[in-house]
């Protein structure tokens, strides 16, 4: 991957802060928005690089474990031979004081990216990236690493598939605790729901190392994308590796729980940074979509047969 040029990553940010500051991201090319960062591409137009912003850290050390944190996990990932999209970290100290640090990945052709190679192909003739992506699920989550296997983290090239969202690392301690800091990501929503939901957020990131809760996402998630002829078609990659099979009325249900769940925490999201702007004069450090992805489709049904539903 070319090196991002010096001085490049403080013209980043300086664009960034005035899309923080003026609620205008039309300097910015959003390459995707997810639930918890942005991608953004750079230069602005002509995008070479696909840059991930992570919160400020509160300090010099935690940013260290962080960054020491998302390296263990690109290692562990390769290791069990997942693949990784090329990335590297840069850090940055605002003149404010602010410590950041972004994921610096190339910028890749959208057609490549997973749900648009779904979206292109015909869900009754099958594809080889639903198997490559249960596959390397199953390689990976073994009690002490997890993966968010959504299809939105994926990139097809070449016939195999390599992941792209590592600025989470789900790496677990041996009593399956999550050794990912939650709190960075926290400081997005309101201090009182924040002290509440952080214990809550530890269960949550620790159910990624289970291969059938991640599967179960994969396939849930199909919805969020407008891909729900593929659904059966994870369950049934998925099923024949699972104790516990994925049942199509349980994988909409859990679908709409978790958009429940994310338009509430967007609610939130926007909630605190209007507190931040508008009473305590300080910049939110977040950057907000319009609105989540949920939240276009809160209901959905039950999908059992590719091309249509039960």
């Amino acid at each position: 991957m070319e090196a991002l040029p010096d001085g490049e990553l403080e013209c980043v940010e300086g664009a960034v802060v005035h899309a923080l500051d003026t609620n205008d991201h039309r300097g910015l090319t959003i390459l995707g928005y997810g639930e918890v960062s942005v991608a953004i591409g750079w230069p602005t137009g002509a995008p070479r690089w696909a840059l991930k912003r992570l919160p400020p850290f509160p300090d010099r050390a935690a940013r260290r474990r962080h960054i020491e944190l998302i390296r263990r996990y690109i290692d562990h990932l390769t290791a069990a031979g997942v693949g990784v999209v090329d990335t590297e970290i840069a850090t940055l100290e605002r003149d404010d004081g602010a410590l950041l640090a972004y994921l610096v990945q190339p910028a890749l052709d959208p057609a490549t990216l997973a749900p648009a190679v779904l979206a292109a192909a015909d869900p009754a003739h099958g594809h080889p990236l639903v198997d490559a992506v249960v596959d390397a699920v199953l390689a990976c989550t073994d009690g002490r690493c997890g993966i968010d296997a959504q299809m939105t983290n994926w990139v097809w090239s070449d016939g195999r598939v390599s992941n792209l969202d590592v600025n989470t690392p789900f790496l677990y301690d041996a009593e399956g605790r999550p050794e990912l800091d939650v709190g960075v990501f926290l400081a997005a929503l309101p201090a009182p729901v924040r002290r509440a939901q952080r214990r809550a957020t530890a269960g949550i990131v620790a159910r990624w190392r289970r291969p059938r809760w991640a599967l179960l996402d994969c396939a849930m998630n199909l919805y969020k994308d407008g891909l729900d002829a593929w659904v059966p078609l994870v369950i049934a990659a998925a099923n024949p590796h699972l104790d516990e099979p994925l049942d199509p009325d349980e994988v909409a249900r859990r679908y709409e729980s978790e958009a429940k769940l994310w338009v509430t925490m967007h609610r939130l999201e926007r909630l605190e940074r209007w507190w931040r702007r508008r009473i305590r004069r300080q910049r939110y450090e977040f950057l907000l979509s319009p609105d989540t992805h949920y939240a276009r489709r809160r209901h959905v049904r039950p999908t059992s047969h590719p091309g249509g539903s039960a």
